[in-house]
């Protein structure tokens, strides 16, 4: 088994037994940021041994589901060229020099979200890239982990944004894109 570390983000009912309700489910592997005098949004890092990622992040958020929670999102996948230099342990300037296509094979995925100043990448697609490439020490767990927590945030977000429409008009988007 391996042990991946996640966060999941998340929002609950105000009231003491809460956080006693998310350890009772099966969260005793996180560390949880929540008040619960207040209730509302809150944050759980994990660190879950499993066989994969898909089981790791899957099993937290039944559990958390069952605890009484809404799951919101899971670990934030946008970085910045500042946060690739640093996970990676290259220099800031060797982050760039692979995003503007100096160094490396080129392929450096476009950024998510261009700012003038500072643009804001995906983690899973940067990690996949230079793993593939071999330009850093990025692991075969870390890519599956960054991958899929990219895909449990985005079903999870369409999910809640679903929500917005009348379920006619949810079928009939469903049917569209599936």
């Amino acid at each position: 088994m391996t042990v991946y570390s996640f966060e999941l983000h998340f929002t609950a009912p105000s009231g003491e037994t809460v956080i006693d309700a998310l350890y009772e489910a099966g969260w005793d592997d996180a560390t949880v940021s929540f008040d619960p005098v207040a209730g509302g949004p809150g944050v759980a890092a994990f660190d879950r041994e499993a066989g994969g990622a898909v089981e790791a992040i899957a099993s937290a958020i039944v559990q958390g589901r069952s605890a009484g929670i809404e799951v919101t999102g899971v670990s934030e996948d946008l970085v910045t060229l500042a946060e690739i230099a640093d996970r990676t342990g290259r220099a800031f300037a060797t982050a760039d020099h692979w995003a503007v296509g100096r160094r490396g094979p080129g392929g450096f995925p476009e950024p998510k979200v261009r700012r003038p100043r500072v643009s804001l990448w995906s983690w899973a697609e940067v990690a996949t890239w230079l793993h593939r490439n071999r330009l850093a020490e990025v692991s075969p767990m870390e890519v599956e982990l960054a991958e899929v927590c990219e895909i449990a945030d985005s079903l999870i977000r369409a999910r809640r944004l679903q929500q917005r429409l009348p379920e006619k008009d949810r079928e009939r988007l469903h049917h569209a894109v599936a």
